[in-house]
């Protein structure tokens, strides 16, 4: 074969080639395994943070374009509490109230820095959006850490007025490369 003699294919092979790998569009089944979910609240002078230990959920993420569309369940018995009264109070009917709404729902939709979806709790549904922010390299991020604040009243938390904040920061890190994910910054 002459080389020579069809420059432009061999030139646009070479460029084929040598073209950055981007990754492709997934699925990610979420879990606890690959998901981290946090509530994190001001009482009197402590901040609290819950984590949920029972989560399922799916993840589609284009890590090129970082576009995505995410629906998770949180089942609210599994938020652990710092201690015993806390995790009462928190239980109880005028706050979370896991015996009439046993899960949480949040879905929604990414592109670029910005969730912008939907959340159920205490069966009541707002819209709820999330800053993100991306670990790893362009176009093949390892994690996302997203986190939104709401009014609990919103929702229906009208228990514990004197001593919680009626402000409720939610943070979530999902890992992206099967990695556990890292842990989350409390200032983030």
């Amino acid at each position: 074969m002459n080389l020579h003699a069809h420059p432009l294919p061999l030139c646009g092979l070479l460029l084929l080639l040598c073209a950055p790998a981007w990754a492709a569009p997934q699925t990610l089944i979420l879990s606890p395994r690959d998901m981290r979910a946090e509530i994190h609240s001001r009482a009197l002078v402590l901040n609290l943070t819950s984590t949920y230990q029972a989560l399922a959920g799916q993840l589609r993420f284009d890590p090129r374009t970082k576009a995505c569309r995410i629906d998770v369940r949180f089942v609210v018995r599994s938020l652990t509490a710092p201690n015993a009264l806390i995790r009462a109070q928190t239980m109880s009917k005028t706050f979370l109230d896991p015996m009439d709404f046993p899960e949480t729902r949040y879905v929604g939709a990414c592109q670029g820095s910005q969730l912008t979806g939907s959340l159920t709790l205490r069966g009541q549904t707002h819209p709820f959006d999330m800053a993100l922010t991306y670990s790893g390299p362009p176009g093949d991020p390892s994690s996302v850490h997203a986190v939104g604040t709401l009014n609990r009243y919103d929702w229906g938390l009208k228990g514990l007025h004197l001593a919680l904040g009626k402000e409720i920061r939610i943070t979530n890190d999902i890992s992206l490369d099967g990695k556990p994910p890292g842990p989350i910054h409390p200032g983030a």
